[in-house]
């Protein structure tokens, strides 16, 4: 009924200025009615361009360009399949294996892909330490110690996504790590000693399993293996004769089961 109505006004008003000789044709293209006016008409008052009324594609193109990084922070925790070793060794070279527990966070941007993100992030980890302790009546009270464990790493992890919520991830990181190795041991009248901080350069490599909760929230379980580089541990022999000082290389390679949860844009309020 309102559209019935607003075509006679039209129309009229049309007639009116027609007769007046204010208007050059006398034809009424009732098209624009729906209230988008076509793009370059312009009237006598001033002239419209019609690229800035509503555009779909335009519109479009704004949300994909207004679509950026998004911010995250992980929570980290899991298993340590850890070794270390003598490299120097031809043979057998492992000095300790353990299982030790590891935890830490990240912080990371993720970029959206087709099929998934790209992630880019910071990390850092500690793990427990590693010891051994072996007491022989004979030849006395050996102990090794690796603690004070921890890594550094620049990680960069591609997100598929198979289903709305699942997905696998794959990735790898390089950095620095360290931990602190100590020797003890005393035996007929010689003792051993060394404690050394260690520092080298990391690298890891992996990829896991993703559930996404929601948009802003994920839990993924991963494989890692993350490798150290090999250090110098100082060891002195201490006897009667007087005190020896040498070196032993030793370094520190994991694999590693890890569950994170990750929380994107964590200080926006939750809606």
């Amino acid at each position: 009924m309102r559209t019935l109505l607003l075509v006679l006004v039209v129309a009229v008003t049309a007639e009116r200025l027609a007769s007046a000789g204010d208007v050059s044709c006398t034809a009424i293209d009732l098209s624009g009615l729906d209230g988008c006016p076509e793009s370059g008409e312009s009237g006598e008052s001033g002239s419209v361009d019609g690229d800035s009324f509503f555009d779909p594609q335009a519109l479009l193109d704004l949300g994909e360009s207004a679509t950026g990084p998004q911010f995250y922070l992980s929570g980290i925790v899991g298993g340590s399949f850890a070794t270390l070793s003598q490299p120097d060794l031809p043979s057998s070279n492992a000095i300790l294996n353990q299982t030790l527990l590891t935890g830490g966070g990240a912080a990371g941007w993720a970029f959206e892909r087709p099929y998934g993100f790209w992630r880019t992030e910071f990390e850092a980890r500690s793990r427990e330490r590693m010891q051994f302790t072996e007491i022989d009546p004979v030849a006395g009270v050996t102990s090794l110690h690796a603690r004070n464990g921890w890594s550094t790493m620049a990680n960069a992890w591609r997100d598929i996504n198979l289903t709305d919520q699942a997905g696998i991830y794959v990735g790898g990181g390089i950095g620095a790590g360290g931990y602190r190795c100590a020797f003890h041991g005393e035996n007929l009248g010689t003792t051993v000693t060394g404690t050394t901080g260690i520092t080298s350069f990391a690298w890891q490599a992996g990829g896991g399993a993703i559930y996404a909760f929601s948009d802003r929230v994920t839990l993924d379980l991963g494989y890692r293996f993350f490798s150290l580089g090999s250090g110098s541990a100082d060891i002195y022999v201490t006897n009667a004769a007087g005190t020896l000082h040498d070196t032993v290389k030793t370094q520190f390679v994991a694999s590693e089961a890890l569950l994170t949860l990750r929380i994107y844009e964590p200080f926006r309020r939750w809606r």
